[in-house]
Formats: C-alpha cells, structure tokens, sequence
C-alpha cells in the first residue's frame, strides 16, 4: 500500500542547515551574483521617503548624479527573487534588458609614468595572466528618500534571509521597516512588523496601566519624579509617527494592530479626570495627533465623571493644536463623537450655547472651534430634560422643523445614551492640596483686625492650570481668615477653566455683541458642587477635621463656598510673637502666622488637604 501523500495545503519546513546557510549569506560576497545600491531617490526631497524604491533603468541615470547612500550590498538573487516581487521584477529587467546597460569597472590611469625594469615587467605580465579579472556584478538599485531610510531598508533586504524581525528596534524602527517592506512586497515582513508592534505593546502595557492605575487612584501620586526621567510609553511613539501608518483599510495585519493599539492607548489615559488632573498625562494628551485624541473619544471604556470633562479636554487639545493641526472636517469629526446630552445641566445650558454663538460669529477662528449651532444647543438642553417618550418625539418623523428642527442635522452622537465608563469608584478618588507657609504670611501677617484674607492653594502633581477638574470646571480650595479671629475657614470656588475663555477676534460688530451678551451666560452661571469629601491634617499627618458640603449645593461662577471654622488657631502663641493688634508687615509679625498655625505646619512648612471626588448618586 502506498504511503499517504500530502495534501496540497501541506507544506514541509525547510532543512534546518539549509535554512542556517541562508541566513548566514545576509552581506557576504560568498555566492553573492549582484549588489544591492542605496541611492537617493533625485524626485524627492531629502528627507522625505522614497518608500524603497527599485529603479527599473539601472544605467539610464548618469551615475555622477547619483547620490549613493551608505555601502553596497552583496546579494544573492536566489534570495531576493522569491522574497520581494519588487526585487524579482528587477533582476528579470536585468537579464533581459538591462545586460548592456551595466557599466563596466574601470581602471584609473596611472598618475605618473614609471620605469620598470624588463624583468619586473615580465614578471608583471606573468601575474596578470594568472590573475582573472576582476568580475563587476550587477547593480540593483534601491531608491531611498534619504539617509534616515538606509537602516530600515537594510533590516528589509535582512528579513528575506531570515525571515525574522530583530529583536531589540523601537516603534518607529519597526514601522520604517513596514513602510521599506511594503513597497519591496516583501512576503511575510508586513506581518511581521505588525506582530513585533502588537508584542511591544502588549509586553508594555502591563506596566503602563500599573502606572496609571496608581496615578489615577491617588489623583496626585508622583507620577513623574523630579529627576527620574520617564520611559517611553510604546503606544504613545506608536501615535507620534501617525505619517507612517499605512492605510489601514489596505493592511488587515495593520488594521488589527491598531485595534489592539486604540486598548492600550484608552488604558494609559483611563479617563478624563485623570487626564485633566496629571501634568504628565495632561502634556501628553496635547502632544496626541488626532488619531489619538479620536481613539480615546470613540471608547466606552474612556471613563470619566461626566461628558463635560471630555467636552473640556477636547477644549484644551483644541487650544494647543487648532491651527496646526486641524482643519474644519476634522473638528466636524472629533467634536460628533462627543455624547452632549450627557453634560452637566451648567454645560448644556450655559457653555454650549456660549460656544454655539461664538462658532456662528466666528467659524473660522479658534474661538469658533466648535461646530454648533445656537438652535442645537437650545435643543440639547431641552432634548436632556424631557422623559424619553418626549425625546422620541423630538427626534421622530415629522419633526424636522419647528422648536425641534434644531436636532435635524447634528451628529447622532450628541444624542448618544451610551454611557462612558464611570472613572470615580464608591471609595472616590483623592487629591491632595497644600498651602505653604510663604502663602500664609503674604496673606495674613498684615491683616488688622476684622480685615479679611484668603490664601490659595497648590494641587500637587497638577497640571499649569493648578486646579482639581471635575464635570469640566475647575476647583480649588482656598484658606481664608479675618485677622483677629481664632478660628480660618476652608472655602472651595469654582472657576471657567481657561480653555473655554476664549475671547472673540473682533468685538465692533453688531454680532459680537451678541456674543458678549451670551458670554454672559457662562460666567454668570450658577454651579452645582461635584460630591466630594474634604479634610485637613494637623501637623502630625492625622486628619483634624473633614466634612462634605450638603447635597446640591450650589454657588455662582467664579466664587466659593465652604466652612468658617475649619482651623482652630493658636492666637496665644502668635501673641508672644508680637503679633497682637496686627499692624504694618514685619519679621515679628511672619513669626506670628507660622505659631498661630503651628499646629497645622507639616515639619513647620505647609498645611496640607484631601479632596476625595464622590461618584454621583445613583438614580
């Protein structure tokens, strides 16, 4: 009975020893029958990419100007015809064609005239006679579009010995090679580089979200050490070289990279709160082409407290990157896959319609960086406070025109009931706030009695704003004190973060007075206070007091609300320090604030807070 055959899928591997010689040939002359030419593509400027061009004319450009990059390489064609078709379609023309067209080496001609005794010239004569000569292969022309390129498309040429990927390149080196591999249609390399990408990410993102996970749950953990510089995040340097991205339509492995790319890149950030609130992540969030920036706004699993800190972060991206980087159908995209009928009651009814009005005054300006329309806004605050049978009837058929026509022709995501994940767990996120002591004596050391001060605070790990973000505004928490008292308060305002104070471009219109009348919306606005727990520490570290403001408190844009007698001071102490009566500023009277709030100075420096951010009540 005959031995089964193989199926005509099967395929057997290659001999271990063959497959070892193979890859040894990579840059050797043995059995080598061409060479592989690194020029610089003349049609491209230097430093643009010339995708790993093959001249189809080796000998038809005069090789006086042509610019050769790095060393020739030999090469072997029973490689590189089965391994890229770009290569094989050469060394055909080559064959065929290109025979004559080869320049044959030459040799330089003697500098000066020499005597050579006739034995020496016989001699002479003899070597040359045994000697053959030199053999000149021929030239495969690889065209480069500039220095930068030579490393990658040589790994390329590497990977059609070995039919491996090495080990070691970052991000961007892996995606020159895609990009060199591509245009050689390199069989298997492709994948190849989108595998290696996909393993770095992944071997990365263990650690990334470790990181932002301790970042995130402390709010103010030290994410970024003063003198410790901070690894690269592979995802991050993925989205920075968005230029070498292939279509991913026209590259499934790309494609399913990408996918796998857009997880990692939504757990690095994890949500809005703790993007907003990290200068770290903040910074980075800015750096984030608009690729990036989409990726975070299209995923449920981007959490944050509320859809008005992203409409905020999406502000401040617009603020770094409105003119460099954007243009009107990208806004159109990036600002549709906002959920709007999810903001707070403040942002529908007091900053988008301030938006809405300075887009229609100004659509081509940054203050009219987002695309809606005054009849939407009104519609999306109307369309968030009507039960959902109304709702359907705002949005049904027949309703096209009317006090409803506003809904016509806006993104269907504004009307979105998807919810994003909630980023504020039961236990609630904490932020810490300290006020140092140099603040606490400009503020205080002069006050006389009955005159009122205030002294601001600093949120660590905060990004330049110096705020805590929530539901898209910004908080801060503030020590104020009448001089004399024996008791301070903790005061919390709230104010417009700055993002969203953009001024409008000209203001002597009739328009623009409108505007200004609908500014007025916004800084006039009345704000509920986010669920929180506040405390202080005494200078011990324990926690001397904490409270939580009653439910829907609320206070105007731009001012604080809070408790009177938070700290209890020491005012014997300051008396011995010559403090009493107040008066004009002085040494004595400096000493006297830091004995009134000793018992409050950690190691005689600062008085410090927590602020725990409470997830909204359940409905």
């Amino acid at each position: 009975m005959a031995p089964p055959q193989p199926g005509p899928s099967s395929t057997a591997p290659i001999n271990s020893k063959v497959a070892a010689a193979i890859s040894g040939l990579f840059n050797r002359s043995e059995g080598a029958d061409c060479q592989l030419v690194f020029v610089l593509d003349p049609s491209q400027p230097t430093g643009k990419s010339g995708n790993g061009a093959v001249t189809q004319g080796a000998g038809t450009q005069s090789k006086a100007a042509q610019k050769t990059l790095g060393e020739p390489l030999p090469a072997h064609s029973f490689v590189l015809r089965y391994a890229s078709d770009k290569i094989a379609a050469q060394l055909k023309w080559l064959e065929t064609e290109g025979a004559n067209a080869t320049v044959a080496a030459t040799r330089a001609p003697p500098s000066k005239k020499a005597r050579i005794s006739r034995a020496a010239a016989s001699a002479a004569t003899a070597a040359a006679a045994l000697t053959p000569p030199e053999k000149q292969l021929p030239e495969v022309q690889l065209m480069l579009g500039g220095e930068e390129e030579l490393p990658a498309a040589r790994a390329a040429i590497k990977f059609a010995y070995t039919g491996h990927v090495e080990a070691g390149g970052g991000i961007h080196e892996l995606l020159m090679l895609r990009q060199q591999a591509a245009y050689l249609q390199m069989e298997g390399c492709v994948e190849a580089c989108a595998e290696a990408l996909k393993q770095q990410l992944a071997e990365s993102g263990g650690a990334a979200a470790a990181g932002a996970s301790t970042s995130a749950g402390s709010g103010n953990a030290a994410a970024s050490r003063a003198g410790a510089a901070a690894p690269a995040v592979p995802v991050l340097e993925l989205y920075s070289c968005t230029q070498l991205w292939p279509d991913p339509a026209g590259d499934a492995a790309f494609a399913a990279m990408l996918t796998h790319a857009k997880r990692r890149l939504v757990a690095h950030f994890r949500d809005a709160l703790a993007v907003l609130n990290n200068k770290e992540r903040f910074e980075q969030m800015l750096e984030l082409p608009a690729e990036g920036l989409e990726a975070l706004l299209q995923s449920d699993d981007f959490g944050t407290d509320n859809e008005s800190s992203v409409v905020l972060m999406l502000a401040e991206w617009m603020a770094v990157n409105y003119a460099a980087s954007t243009n009107w159908a990208l806004r159109q995209r990036l600002c549709g896959l906002l959920r709007l009928a999810q903001c707070s009651r403040a942002y529908l009814s007091c900053v988008l319609p301030v938006l809405a009005a300075r887009h229609q005054h100004s659509p081509t300006n940054a203050a009219g960086w987002f695309p809606i329309t005054p009849a939407a806004a009104t519609c999306l605050l109307t369309y968030s406070l009507v039960p959902e049978p109304e709702r359907q009837g705002m949005i049904g058929a027949g309703m096209q025109w009317g006090p409803c026509g506003g809904l016509r022709c806006i993104p269907p995501g504004w009307l979105s009931t998807q919810t994003r994940r909630q980023c504020l767990p039961a236990e609630g996120r904490t932020f810490k706030f300290i006020v140092g002591l140099p603040e606490l004596e400009q503020s205080f050391a002069g006050l006389t009695a009955g005159q009122p001060g205030a002294a601001g605070s600093c949120i660590a790990d905060s990004p330049p704003a110096n705020r805590i973000a929530a539901q898209g505004l910004e908080w801060k928490p503030a020590v104020e004190w009448v001089g004399g008292d024996t008791a301070a308060g903790l005061f919390i305002g709230v104010r417009l973060p700055v993002a969203l104070r953009a001024a409008v471009c000209d203001d002597s219109t009739a328009a623009a007075g409108v505007v200004a009348m609908a500014e007025e919306l916004m800084y006039k606005a009345i704000v509920a206070y986010p669920p929180a727990r506040w405390s202080v520490c005494r200078a011990c570290g324990e926690v001397a007091w904490s409270g939580a403001l009653p439910d829907k408190s609320f206070v105007p844009m731009g001012e604080s609300f809070g408790w009177p007698d938070v700290f209890e001071l020491d005012s014997e102490a300051a008396a011995g320090k010559g403090a009493r009566g107040g008066g004009p500023r002085s040494k004595g009277n400096f000493s006297a604030v830091a004995a009134r709030w000793a018992g409050y100075l950690q190691g005689g420096k600062h008085l410090e807070g927590r602020v725990t951010l409470l997830p909204p009540p359940s409905k």
